[in-house]
Formats: structure tokens, sequence, C-alpha cells
């Protein structure tokens, strides 16, 4: 059973959250306080891997007139796999398709499953109902992250393990011998042998295997680890890319530890107890530098593969904005904490930590307007801004005075700048370039974000079908026609061309005309810049009094543009 969405009522903070879509990787983000952590332990306690019942003392405060064990807390819906469908309609005597259900925990313990009407109207048949409850996920919740120690006393270890008393750093230590495909027993018994040659040749190789299986975990530098002993006293050691020097695991900086720990805590347990879990992590990545975090967003993304994972965060670079259909935010309201798939109903904190994962903080900087344009060059916004003044001097129709054009740097930029200013209920149009990577970014907008801003007044566009031009790769260079464009190519670049020995420009085929132009400037040997031609196509722009001087082709097209 795969978990697909949870609603959580009458429980500390939260009176009811309203349903909440769960993909594989699912983040709620929000302000400290926010109800986050009420949410995941509701969510934890449907089926906990040890008993942690409801108790009716967590019901919200100011309502304990309608306190009640009789009241649901959690709802959880799952999806059934082919097999457990089968078995199910089998003890249920009943026909498909059976995809989905529903169980409940109430404040009294009762676990409840609910099928849909058209499979089973009347009650649930007790085989039925045990069948679901030995197949339901369980739930491990996880804010405490324990630091592993890489220095331990075999033999010691070896005694409280065989007295039952092994502590928490003697359980962290056994994971780091297990994944390196360690045995205590095997090496607490050579530590009495007499060939240190061969035991530390074992050691060197199982440091290389744990190293091979975190190898691709970190990005911003390289590590390998390395084990040592000295009779019963085992030590682990970590270097670096850039300082080879042995450091002990205990004595690196704390974010190095608690990555490690974490990772490996997580890689060894989804194969083991927390197989086929859901995972419920509050707050991971504290102690992370912004790097380490998008690190651990891989990881985390790499766990959900075999496990639903659920987290929470107040920090942007904890967001992952390459998945944002599992983006949801939290925030409080007079009915208590309220999750959301639409991102514009988060508080002022919750959109702020989105708005700096965008990219944007440092940025605002370009101001919000009511009415924005966006698109991806500055040289865009020129030709916009030009043309539009050029349509107003003619007794036409320009872009309207409150229209702030903003340009943000790339097509992806487009996207993430659009998708910022639509979370703040701002009036925003994207405009693209109809091109690869104009296409996907424009897909990007509205098929992951503008659906997750209900109601919002936002937009996309391509530049081909704006202005009237189908079936090509084109750009806002493309309004004019090749003369007109390479006419000004040669104004700017007359002496570079002239040192290069070119005499001519001759365009070599394609779609795109600034891109034919960049080809010809590549195989010349000479450096192009689309923003130099567009200033000094501006300029002349900015000269004309009427649309009327500009070339044929061209009016139309920016008449159908600006429009």
């Amino acid at each position: 059973m795969r978990l697909v969405g949870f609603q959580v009522q009458m429980y500390r903070c939260v009176m009811d959250t309203t349903w909440i879509p769960v993909t594989p990787l699912t983040v709620l983000v929000g302000k400290n306080e926010s109800g986050k952590t009420a949410v995941l332990k509701a969510l934890h306690k449907l089926n906990p891997f040890h008993p942690e019942p409801y108790h009716l003392r967590e019901w919200p405060r100011g309502h304990r007139g309608t306190r009640s064990p009789d009241q649901v807390v959690c709802t959880a819906e799952l999806e059934l796999s082919a097999t457990e469908e089968a078995d199910l309609l089998n003890l249920l005597g009943a026909s498909g398709p059976l995809k989905r259900l529903k169980v409940t925990r109430d404040y009294r313990g009762t676990l409840a499953v609910v099928f849909p009407t058209p499979v089973l109207a009347a009650a649930v048949p007790q085989s039925a109902h045990d069948y679901v409850v030995s197949h339901l996920p369980t739930f491990v919740y996880l804010d405490e992250y324990g630091i592993f120690r890489g220095h331990a006393i075999l033999n010691q270890v070896q005694q409280r393990r065989d007295e039952g008393t092994l502590t928490d750093e003697d359980r962290t230590f056994l994971t780091i011998l297990d994944e390196a495909g360690l045995d205590l027993d095997r090496e607490t018994q050579a530590a009495a042998a007499a060939s240190k040659e061969d035991r530390q040749y074992d050691l060197s190789d199982a440091a290389a295997t744990l190293t091979g299986k975190l190898a691709d975990h970190w990005t911003s530098r390289r590590y390998e680890l390395d084990f040592r002993v000295d009779g019963f006293e085992f030590f682990t050691f970590v270097k670096s890319d850039r300082d080879r020097a042995l450091t002990r695991l205990e004595e690196r900086s704390r974010g190095f530890q608690w990555f490690f720990s974490f990772d490996l805590m997580l890689m060894h347990e989804t194969r083991g107890r927390l197989k086929e879990c859901v995972i419920l992590l509050d707050e991971p990545g504290l102690h992370l530098h912004p790097q380490a975090q998008r690190d651990l967003l891989e990881r985390l993304a790499g766990y959900a593969e075999t496990n639903t994972l659920i987290y929470t965060t107040h920090l942007p670079f904890m967001v992952d904005l390459k998945r944002p259909e599992g983006i949801r935010v939290i925030g409080e309201s007079d009915a208590g904490s309220v999750v959301s798939e639409d991102l514009g109903k988060g508080e002022p904190e919750a959109k702020a930590v989105l708005q700096a994962a965008l990219g944007l903080r440092g940025r605002l900087g370009h101001p919000v307007a009511d009415r924005n344009l966006v698109v991806a060059g500055a040289d865009d916004a020129w030709f916009l801004t030009a043309l539009s003044n050029l349509m107003i001097r003619s007794g036409l129709a320009g872009l309207p005075a409150d229209v702030m054009i903003g340009a943000a740097g790339s097509p992806s930029e487009v996207t993430a700048l659009a998708a910022f200013l639509a979370g703040q209920n701002a009036q925003v149009v994207a405009l693209y370039d109809s091109d690869a990577a104009g296409h996907a970014a424009k897909d990007a907008l509205v098929n992951d974000w503008l659906v997750r801003y209900r109601g919002g007044k936002a937009a996309a566009l391509s530049v081909g079908p704006a202005m009237k031009v189908m079936g090509r790769d084109v750009s806002i260079e493309d309004l004019f026609p090749e003369d007109f464009y390479l006419k000004h190519v040669l104004e700017v670049y007359k002496q570079p061309l002239a040192g290069a020995g070119v005499t001519a420009i001759t365009l070599p085929a394609g779609n795109q005309l600034v891109e034919r132009v960049e080809a010809f400037f590549h195989g010349a040997g000479v450096g192009f810049n689309r923003g130099a031609v567009a200033r000094r196509l501006c300029e002349e722009i900015n000269r004309m009094r009427s649309s009327d001087h500009l070339p044929t082709s061209s009016k139309p097209k920016v008449e159908a543009l600006i429009a």
C-alpha cells in the first residue's frame, strides 16, 4: 500500500488541515510554530512502529467542550498494489476495480477501514479489515538525528550486545560496520590475531566499500573513509580531496557529522527496519550549509524512490524546485493550521521561504507591480519598451503604463520569477522564446506552478504565436527582416569583422535569426553579443516618429505582439 493523501482534524493546533495530497517526496513549508510538527505527529500515530496512542489532552486548546473520544484524528488514503486489490476483492466477495481505500483512527484508538461505496456498501468483513491492517505501511517519525561515532572498543561493544544493553552510540557504530561489510565478532576475534597486515588490508577494503556507497552523496567536495585499529580500539577517519590529512569522524564539522550520520542511517534502515515505511522527517538539515542542504535534497529524493517521505522545513534551500508537485504550504488561520497545495495561500513567512528558494531574495531589487511582464533577457525588455512607445507615438495601442517589464535572465528564471509573482497575487504574463528551452520552461510554469496558485492572475505566452509566426523557432529578433537586422549588426561589428577578413555576412540556414547570426560569427572567430545589437536597434526605433517607419513585414508582427 502506498500513501497518496491524508487529513488531520482536531489535534493540538490543528482544527482541520483539509485534504493533503502526498507525492513520493512531499515537503510542508511553513514558519516555526505553524503546526508542521503537529501534522507529522498526527499522521505518525495512525500506525506507528511502537504503540503511541492519541490522548484527549492533545485536543485543541479552547475547545474542551467539544472533546470526544470518537473524533477521527487522521484519515489516510492508500493506493493498493495489484496483488492487494485481488486479495481484498476475494475477501470482500466483490467485483473491482478497487484501487484505493481509506483508513481512519480516532482518539479512542479505533482503526477503521473505509472501502469505496461502489465496492462495498455494507459493513467491512473482519477478514478484510485484518488484511488491510496487516498491510498498512508503518509510519516512522524522526526529529532527533543522532550523530554517529566512529570510535569504539570492540570487545566492550560485543559484551553490551550480548547482554542486551547496547547504547545509541553502539547501534550507530554497528551500522557503520554493517554498511562497510564488517562483522563485530570477526573484528573482535581479529584483535587478538597475529597478522596485523591481513587485518588492516581487510579494513582498507571495507573502508573503500563504504566510500564507494557514499561517493555520489557529496558534491561540495569528495571524501574518503579510512578504518584503523589498535588492538580492540576501532577508529574511523575521514579525509577530503582538499585536505588529505586524516581526521577522526568525531572531529569533523557538526554539519559533516550530521550529514554522514543521517545519510548512513537512512541508507541502512530503508533496506531493513524502515523498508517500505512512510518516513516523516521534522526539520532535517538544520546544521548544514546551503550546498549540503541541496545534497540532502538529492538524497531524500533517492530514498523516496522506495519509501514515501514527508518532511517539514522553513529553510529555502530545503525546498526542491525541481519537484514543485510535492510542495505544500502550511499556515495559521482562525480555524487553526491549514495545509494547502495552493502556494498563494501561505503566510508571509512561508511565502518568504518560497521566494528565497526561487532565488529571488537578493533580486527583489526587481519591483513587484500589480501588473508584470516577465521576459528572459534585458534585450527582450529593451525591444518591448521601445516598440510599445513607438506604437503609442503612432496613435496605436501600446503596453499599459502600469505594466512593469522584468528581465529574469533565462527561460528557467522567467518561470521562477513568474511563479513568485503569481504567489504574491500579482497579475503576471511570462513571455518565452518559441524554442526548445522556452517551451520546456513555459510547460514547467503552466503544469508545475500555475496549477498550484488557484485563482491566480497569471499567463504564459510564446513569442512566436504572439507575433503570429507559427511552425518554427522564434525569438524577439525575428520581428525584423534579415537585411534590416544585419544592417545594425554591421554597424556594431564593422571593425571586428574587418579584422577577421569578413567582407560580407552570409547566414547559414536555420530558424531563429539571432542563432543564425551567432553561428556565422562563431565560424568567423568573432564574438557576438546580441544585446549590443539590440541597443543599437532600439536607438533607431526610439528615433522613429511612427510605426510606418518600421520595415513593412515588421509592423503587423509588432502590432500583434504588443496588442
